[in-house]
């Protein structure tokens, strides 16, 4: 049995099948998963609650989308680590990504590699 850990994981994928298997993965290694469908969501999330790690596509619909939210939370001087999970991402952008962002998993996702990077740049509790 897995057990419980008291960090707040924030997965941002507009995507349904992907935001839920990150969450059901997640959960099973015993994390606290909620899931935002888009940046305003996710801001909504991250001003209301704790966060110790953001998951974040950074392509998807609407005034925002996940490139947009990185830099918003940059810039209001956020702490949050990020891991973007994005099908979108060359390897130009992985060498050349932000300061907030802590990795980078291209799709499709290699399970036990999201978990080990997860896990790997979790604050210390």
């Amino acid at each position: 049995m897995t057990q419980t850990s008291p960090h707040q994981l924030l997965v941002v994928d507009d995507d349904d099948q992907v935001r839920r298997l990150l969450v059901t993965v997640l959960q099973r290694e015993g994390f606290t998963v909620r899931a935002a469908i888009d940046a305003d969501q996710a801001l909504q999330m991250l001003d209301s609650d704790r966060v110790d790690l953001m998951l974040l596509d950074l392509h998807m619909p609407g005034p925002a989308d996940g490139e947009d939210l990185l830099y918003l939370l940059r810039d209001r001087g956020d702490a949050v680590p990020i891991i973007v999970v994005s099908g979108w991402v060359d390897d130009e952008a992985v060498i050349n990504r932000p300061d907030c962002v802590q990795a980078v998993i291209k799709k499709p996702i290699n399970i036990k590699e999201l978990v080990a990077i997860v896990r790997d740049h979790l604050p210390p509790n």
